[in-house]
């Protein structure tokens, strides 16, 4: 899984960024395929926005958050990406599963 992280009005450390990209690697698990993912944060005066776009082959995924913490706004743009990856998952099994029946 690639991982491009970019920080607009901040500075991340590289410790952050690893923790990051850990997290995000994380999904690898429920995506099939080669995955591209890019992790935008940004800082305003008082909140932090963490904006998520998962690129799959056929499909692109976003998410985004805002708190008044970094970590807490990548944590619910993380689970916003979940959500969608499940989602995506369950409606391809559900159209696979159907069967034309022949009266």
């Amino acid at each position: 899984m690639a991982v491009i992280i970019n920080g607009r009005g901040l500075v991340l450390t590289p410790e952050f960024k690893t923790l990051i990209e850990r997290k995000v690697s994380r999904l690898a698990r429920l995506l099939p395929g080669r995955v591209e993912a890019r992790v935008v944060c940004e800082a305003e005066k008082f909140r932090r926005t963490a904006r998520l776009t998962v690129r799959l082959r056929r499909r692109t995924l976003t998410g985004g958050a805002t708190a008044g913490d970094l970590l807490t706004a990548v944590d619910d743009a993380l689970d916003a990406i979940r959500r969608q990856a499940r989602e995506t998952k369950e409606r391809r099994r559900r159209s696979r599963g159907r069967v034309a029946r022949v009266a």
